[in-house]
């Protein structure tokens, strides 16, 4: 049974491996704040961040257009600096980092002369196998790095739904020995026949989704959430953001217990909050993850060839 998924995997493989890295993707730079904003950026949020009823505390921001949609959510990881800093700035890091996300079949690297191309490989539907995922080619690159700051990107010229110039962006700084204050960005771009693609997607599949940003309260004086396009996004954002939490609190536990661990923890942080993450119960979801981990192995192991 093993040594025919493995062919299996291999004929996909065949099919994505064939146009990779056609191109290299843009990287905005514009997209981070800098050391000093980030600095102001946190002291503008903190008490926001304090009194926050969320279960994991993060402040988000966004907004969508008829020609752009971007998230930003900031946050604090209870690690040192040097950690998240050394750790998050190493690109096949995001392999692992990325991998846990509900909607990613596998995450794979390639140094081509001096440059890192990461591959994403990302499905519409969680249950969606890895032949029907949409292969997305970021650029990674560090943007920014001096004492107590670092801001790094991952661009991508070309997405589904005919969007583009992906980009994610992250930085960080320390806000005291044990804490570090990150920021991470997503946004991307369409043409007007690109939006009407996607919101007619998210009318069909993404009804009665809602995101995090409050935008009102009910008749009860409990938060109303912006929901449509907008809401899905943010909850999509949020579990890239939640990725990077189950990475790094599980650095510190064995190597070979670490992808189990990172799984499990991941799914945890997002059920707590169900009303706009929950899409599978958490066995069916680590058994798809075990078979993401050997699809991404062996994808890996192709490209290293």
């Amino acid at each position: 049974m093993r040594v025919t998924r493995v062919l299996c995997l291999f004929l996909v493989i065949s099919f994505f491996l064939f146009s990779q890295w056609c191109e290299i993707p843009y990287a905005d730079d514009s997209l981070h704040t800098g050391h000093e904003s980030l600095i102001d950026k946190y002291h503008k949020i903190e008490k926001e961040l304090e009194k926050s009823s969320l279960a994991i505390p993060f402040y988000v921001e966004s907004s969508v257009s008829k020609n752009a949609s971007h998230v930003d959510i900031y946050g604090t990881i209870k690690y040192p600096f040097d950690i998240v800093e050394n750790e998050l700035q190493l690109p096949t890091n995001w392999c692992d980092i990325i991998l846990p996300h509900s909607n990613v079949r596998a995450f794979t690297y390639k140094k081509v002369n001096d440059t890192w191309l990461l591959t994403l490989y990302n499905v519409r539907k969680f249950k969606d196998p890895l032949k029907k995922a949409y292969q997305m080619n970021f650029e990674y690159r560090v943007i920014a790095q001096q004492p107590g700051f670092f801001a790094i990107s991952l661009a991508a010229r070309k997405g589904p739904f005919r969007t583009k110039d992906h980009q994610f962006g992250l930085e960080a700084i320390p806000l005291d020995e044990d804490r570090t204050f990150i920021h991470l960005r997503y946004s991307y771009r369409y043409s007007r026949f690109g939006y009407l693609l996607i919101k007619s997607y998210f009318s069909i599949s993404g009804a009665g989704r809602i995101g995090f940003s409050v935008i009102g309260t009910d008749s009860d004086g409990n938060p109303v959430y912006v929901g449509g396009l907008r809401g899905a996004i943010e909850g999509n954002v949020l579990r890239y953001y939640l990725t990077i939490l189950a990475y790094v609190d599980t650095l510190m536990i064995p190597v070979e217990q670490r992808f189990e661990e990172r799984m499990s923890q991941w799914y945890d942080l997002t059920a707590r909050y169900k009303k706009q993450l929950f899409e599978i119960e958490k066995e069916e979801y680590l058994t798809y993850k075990r078979q993401d981990q050997e699809s991404q192995l062996i994808l890996q192991e192709a490209l290293d060839r």
